[in-house]
C-alpha cells in the first residue's frame, strides 16, 4: 500500500490527468466540397438549359464550337459567301462564345475562393488553387485546340478539314467542370464524385459528337442530371460531424464536472 502525498509534494505522475495538446484539442476537420461542387456544376447547366445551343453547342444544332472561330477568320480572309454554313453563326455568336470562356473563369474563380474562405486554417488544406488552374488549362487547351482545328481547315482544301471541324466539336469549355471536379475528388479520395466527374465527361462527349434527336433543353437537362444524381449519393467523412456546437466555457465546464 502507497503512502499518500504529503501536502505540497508534487502528485506521481499517474495520479495526473492527461493533458492534450493545444494542436491536438484545436484540430479542426477540413470540410468537404465534393457535394457542393456537383451540385453547383448541375445548378449551372440547368441555367444554360435554355440557351444551350448556343452555349452547349450540341451536335447537330449548327452552333458548334468551332463555327464562331471558322466564321471570323473567314470573314477577315474575305472568302465566305451569304450561303455559306460559318456565316450563319455571325459575330453575335462569337462574342457568345469568347463570353463563355469568360463567364466559366470567373465563376470557378468565385468557386474557389469560397473553398478557400471555407477551409482557411483546417487540415488538410483545401485544393482551391489547383481547383482554378485546372479550369484555366483545360479552357486554354479548348480554346486552343478551336482555333487551331478551324486554322486548319481554313489553310487546307484536303477532306480532313472537315474531320477537324468535327473533332474540334469535343472542344467545349463545359470540360472545365470536368477537371474541377476531378480535382477534388481526388484531394478527398472520394469515388463517388469522380465517377460523376467521368459520367458527366461521358455524356458531354455523347451531346457534343453525336446529333441526338430531341430539344437541346432536354439533353441539358440530362447532362445535368448526371451531377445532379451523384451529389445526393455523397457522404461526409466519417470523422466530420454534420453539425458542430459551440457551448459556452461554462456549460462545458458544468458537465465536464457532472461527468
Amino acid at each position: 500500500m502507497t503512502e499518500s502525498a504529503r501536502p505540497g509534494e508534487p502528485q506521481p505522475e499517474e495520479s495526473q490527468p492527461r493533458k492534450s495538446p493545444p494542436e491536438e484539442s484545436q484540430t479542426v476537420d477540413a470540410p468537404r466540397h465534393s457535394r457542393a461542387l456537383l451540385a453547383l456544376v448541375a445548378a449551372a447547366t440547368v441555367a444554360v438549359a435554355p440557351v444551350a445551343g448556343t452555349v452547349l453547342g450540341p451536335a447537330g444544332g449548327g452552333d458548334g464550337a468551332h463555327s464562331a472561330p471558322v466564321f471570323v477568320l473567314a470573314e477577315a480572309s474575305h472568302d465566305i459567301g451569304r450561303n455559306d454554313w460559318a456565316v450563319q453563326r455571325g459575330f453575335a455568336g462569337s462574342v457568345g462564345w469568347v463570353a463563355t470562356y469568360v463567364a466559366l473563369a470567373l465563376a470557378w474563380l468565385a468557386v474557389a475562393l469560397w473553398m478557400r474562405a471555407r477551409g482557411r486554417g483546417r487540415q488538410p488544406e483545401t485544393p482551391w488553387l489547383k481547383t482554378w488552374f485546372a479550369v484555366l488549362a483545360t479552357e486554354f487547351a479548348a480554346g486552343v485546340l478551336t482555333i487551331g482545328a478551324a486554322l486548319y481547315a481554313q489553310w487546307t482544301a484536303t477532306s480532313l478539314g472537315p474531320v477537324a471541324l468535327r473533332l474540334a466539336d469535343v472542344c467545349s469549355p463545359w470540360w472545365a467542370c470536368v477537371a474541377a471536379l476531378i480535382v477534388v475528388g481526388r484531394a478527398e479520395r472520394n469515388a463517388v464524385a469522380l465517377r460523376a466527374a467521368l459520367g458527366y465527361g461521358a455524356v458531354l462527349a455523347l451531346m457534343l459528337l453525336v446529333p441526338l434527336p430531341g430539344p437541346n433543353i432536354v439533353k441539358a437537362l440530362v447532362l445535368a442530371a448526371t451531377a445532379a444524381v451523384p451529389a445526393l449519393l455523397v457522404t461526409r467523412s466519417p470523422d466530420a460531424p454534420l453539425f458542430r456546437l459551440r457551448w459556452p466555457r461554462r456549460f462545458r465546464s458544468g458537465a465536464a464536472a457532472a461527468g
